[in-house]
């Protein structure tokens, strides 16, 4: 494993940190009042939009398709309902 990809991996442990220390807070919130649920969800709405866009201008940025590396029927098994 080249020192790169170390990097990267340390770079998203920490993203991870900091996601779940978000949705920790989340979940106290709902579970504190109800009505925070519209609060909540467009907070995590803007998140999950601007994640989304700055892989996408990223990518198009450098003339890469960065949405390959993970398929989308993978991340659509997430969102099923």
């Amino acid at each position: 494993m080249s020192e790169k990809d170390r990097q990267i991996i340390q770079q998203l442990k920490q993203s991870l940190l900091h996601l779940d220390e978000a949705l920790n807070l989340s979940i106290q919130m709902l579970k504190e009042n109800e009505n925070n649920k519209k609060t909540i969800s467009a907070v995590w709405e803007e998140f999950l939009s601007t994640l989304f866009g700055r892989i996408k201008s990223k990518a198009n940025e450098n003339n890469l398709n960065l949405s390959k590396l993970i398929p989308l029927p993978k991340l659509t098994r997430f969102f099923k309902i």
